[in-house]
């Protein structure tokens, strides 16, 4: 068995690589001594972080800078992998100096007068898609073009698109939904960029839905390089990441970062860079754990009877944020994509 162990402030995890279930060693102060628990790790175990963004834009479309600075800006600025997802312009997989290009695209469905519009990325998709202009097309379309060509169904900046939430819930096949959407925020757009209270309403409704944090760049005016996941991958390839993906081994972030994330569907345990505040949400109303002090690093959650999830959020001194999915709790139901 290959075991590997990570040490946390006072717990030790010891984790099976190929398994997601891990053993907790806990640090008793009155006595000194270490505790077991076991734990399920949510964020994956014994792999690699990858950096990269999943939405972006070039003089394709409507972007302000070629393919080519883009690639160099994001590259610059430490990314291991974008998708270029140009507006009805299917981009390829490839490499740009050690950096992994996804195929990608941004499609569109809804008038915005007379229908509602989604737009959704696709991102790690195999084969060309074959969508068409269409006053008919419906965003489930979109979606199952995207998933039949092998990619990755997300739904884009939902608060931007006044998405309907009760809407949405009836698509399928998405692999999540931006919570934070950079050039949906100000001095661009207004100030849609967050659409975190969308994950938990559809959370309470018993709809895990994937939290993605991309900077949409277009203008290349302070929006880029701001908001991306990390990815817990085997290595930096279309299908590892795509297979982590799936599994929900992510997580969204404007800086702080998420180390671990466990339960025993008792207590949630997070363990993450020095933060100002560890913030665990559910459906539950009140409850006295909900915020702790995120300096050194660790909190713990208890699981209330009442909560149907549980999803988190670290914030740092900076107001900079980083989102883990929400997760079922207490048997409710699981992801889209489960």
């Amino acid at each position: 068995m290959d075991l590997n162990a990570m040490r946390f402030k006072d717990k030790i995890r010891i984790a099976d690589a190929g398994r997601s279930a891990c053993a907790v060693l806990y640090k008793n102060h009155n006595t000194s001594e270490w505790m077991d628990k076991n734990m399920e790790e949510l964020l994956g175990q014994g792999k690699n972080w990858y950096k990269g963004n999943l939405h972006m834009h070039t003089t394709h479309s409507d972007g302000s800078v070629s393919p080519q600075e883009a690639l160099k800006i994001y590259k610059k600025a430490g990314y291991d992998f974008v998708a270029m997802t140009d507006h009805w312009m299917q981009s390829q997989c490839g490499m740009w100096n050690g950096m992994l290009i996804l195929s990608g695209c941004e499609w569109d469905a809804g008038d915005m007068v007379h229908t509602p519009v989604y737009h959704i990325i696709g991102v790690g998709m195999e084969r060309k898609v074959k969508l068409t202009r269409s006053v008919s097309l419906t965003p489930q379309d979109i979606i199952d073009e995207i998933d039949g060509a092998g990619g990755l169904a997300i739904l884009a900046h939902p608060a931007w698109s006044l998405t309907d939430p009760r809407e949405a819930m009836k698509l399928t096949g998405l692999a999540g939904a931006e919570v934070y959407n950079t050039m949906s925020g100000l001095p661009w757009n207004g100030s849609r960029a967050d659409a975190s209270l969308y994950f938990d309403l559809w959370a309470s409704w018993g709809k895990m839905v994937r939290c993605i944090a991309s900077d949409d760049s277009h203008g290349y005016s302070g929006e880029q390089t701001k908001s991306y996941i990390m990815v817990n991958a085997d290595d930096c390839t279309a299908s590892g990441l795509h297979r982590s993906l799936c599994d929900g081994h992510f997580y969204a972030s404007q800086g702080p970062r998420f180390e671990s994330v466990s339960t025993d569907g008792k207590t949630v345990e997070v363990d993450c860079s020095s933060v100002k505040y560890i913030v665990f949400y559910s459906n539950t109303v009140w409850c006295k754990d909900r915020i702790a002090d995120g300096s050194e690093g660790h909190a713990s959650y208890t699981v209330k009877d009442t909560d149907k999830f549980v999803r988190i959020e670290i914030i740092d001194g900076q107001g900079r944020k980083a989102w883990y999915s929400p997760f079922a709790v207490n048997n409710e139901c699981k992801s889209d994509k489960d």
